[in-house]
């Protein structure tokens, strides 16, 4: 069996007060059975380069990306599980 690529990344800071936010991501994630990727862009200055180039000028963090496109925030995220809409929000739903 092929392993499956992982196709959500969560652009986050360790260094920034964040860490609730980026709990509650990870929670729906692997609640919901998502695999993903946390990428550090405090420690990463290309990573940092590359999600600043792709969000539309969105500075808060974390921020969710799927397949290298900005998908939203923590609270966007949070209004799709409310409304169930956790891979429809993400772009899982039909890939």
């Amino acid at each position: 069996m092929a392993e499956e690529k992982i196709r959500v990344h969560i652009y986050g800071s360790s260094v920034a007060g964040n860490i609730f936010r980026q709990a509650s991501i990870e929670s729906i994630l692997n609640s919901n059975k998502i695999p993903y990727t946390f990428i550090d862009v405090a420690a990463d200055e290309d990573q940092l380069k590359y999600m600043k180039r792709k969000n539309r000028g969105i500075k808060d963090l974390p921020q969710i990306f799927v397949d290298g496109e900005y998908k939203g925030l923590a609270a966007e995220l949070e209004q799709a599980v409310e409304m169930r809409e956790v891979k429809e929000f993400l772009g899982l739903d039909n890939k």
